[in-house]
Order: structure tokens, then sequence, then C-alpha cells
């Protein structure tokens, strides 16, 4: 698949909504795409805050009365059926399948649409940087908020989490723990001034309050 197709999938990536040869695709593409990797982050923020965003609207009064009219001045298609003919009128569990199938292809398309209007407007705002130590980028936004994304990340030892920090001024702050996988997205609990770097360590599970040792993961400074 061309890079140029590849950059159309984060929207359905982050919906978990492409088949495993594209997925694996569009990872090993993710893995050196900065373009992807700040989009990603924010697609799976906006996800969740996308749902909360869109104030409520109330129906305009005039609305049931044209549809009442409109249905009113249909003309009527009703067909008898004979009774041993009515069970044939419910839905079947494929049929129901595919319409709601067809639903949800159609609010894939309207979420990403709206997602990728928005990263038009941001995405001049974003500062990508890479990281060393394994592949990926830290993606900033204008006030500070982080996302660290990696990929083909290796689980942890047993016993282990990873844990990001926010390091700025040689004082380093616990950011989030996660685990491995081909896609990580972890957007950090910390502000990430400018100057800072964003660093990676094995610590004990459920995380540290300062690094244990030298990251193995860090980025260029923001």
């Amino acid at each position: 698949m061309a890079d140029n197709a590849l950059h159309e999938l984060s929207a359905a990536y982050a919906l978990d909504a492409l088949d495993a040869t594209d997925a694996r695709a569009y990872e090993r593409h993710l893995a050196h795409c900065e373009r992807c990797q700040g989009e990603l982050a924010l697609l799976t923020a906006g996800a969740v805050a996308l749902a909360f965003a869109a104030p409520e609207a109330e129906p305009p009064p005039e609305l049931r009365t044209r549809i009442l009219t409109a249905v009113h001045d249909e003309r009527p298609n009703v067909v008898q059926l004979r009774p041993r003919l009515r069970p044939s009128l419910r839905w079947s569990p494929v049929r129901a399948f595919a319409v709601a199938a067809s639903v949800a292809a159609v609010g894939l398309g309207v979420w990403a649409a709206v997602l990728h209007h928005q990263l038009d407007r941001s995405h001049g705002a974003l500062q990508t940087v890479a990281v060393q130590g394994a592949s990926g980028s830290v993606v900033v936004g204008p006030s500070g908020q982080g996302t660290l994304v990696l990929a083909g990340l290796a689980a942890p030892p047993a016993g282990k989490t990873y844990e990001a920090w926010v390091i700025d001024d040689g004082r380093a702050e616990p950011a989030g723990v996660f685990a491995g996988g081909k896609t990580v997205v972890v957007h950090l609990l910390r502000h990430v001034p400018h100057g800072a770097i964003v660093g990676v360590t094995v610590e004990r599970a459920g995380g540290a309050q300062q690094p244990s040792s030298t990251p193995f993961i860090t980025s260029a400074r923001v």
C-alpha cells in the first residue's frame, strides 16, 4: 500500500477498524512517519473529547408538524400479509448485523471527517520531536500537553512496568505508567515545558516517584 494511502488510515486505526493486513501495514508506516504519529495521538484523545464537544440541539418546533404532514401525504403502500407470512417480517441476525455495520461505517466517516478538520486547524501548533532508543516520537501541543507515541515496544519484564518522565532542568517528574505493544500512545500526565525532554524507564509494577535507572528511551529537547 502506498504511503499516501496509509496516511488516511489514522482514524480507522484509532477506532480499531482495520483488518489485520492493513493494521500491520499501518503500524510499519507509523514507526517512521511523524505526521501519522501526531495525528494518531490527537485522534485517540479526540475520540473521547468529541463525544462531549457538541452542545445538545433542540429540534425546531415545526419539525414534528412537517414530519406528520409528509407521512399523511404519502401514498399508502401497505400490503396485507397472510398470517402465516408475518414471521418473515422479523429481522434475521444477519440482516440486523448488516444494517448495524452500515450505520457504523457512516459514523466512522463523519467522525473521521470532523477530527481531520480539527487536525488541519491545529497541526501548525503541534511540535513533534524524535526519540532515541525506540521507534516513535513525542507530540507536544501549544499548552505543553504531551503525547508519547511508540511502535513495536516489547512487554516489560514480569512484575515491572514502563514509566514515562518529564525531565526539566535535571528534575524528573512521573508522567504515567504503561505496557508495551505494537503501537503505544501515552498521554503524559505532566505538561512538557520548553527545553524539557521525555524519558522512559523500567520500574516496579505501579511505578515510582523517581527513576531507578537512566532512561533507555529519551526524546530530543522540546
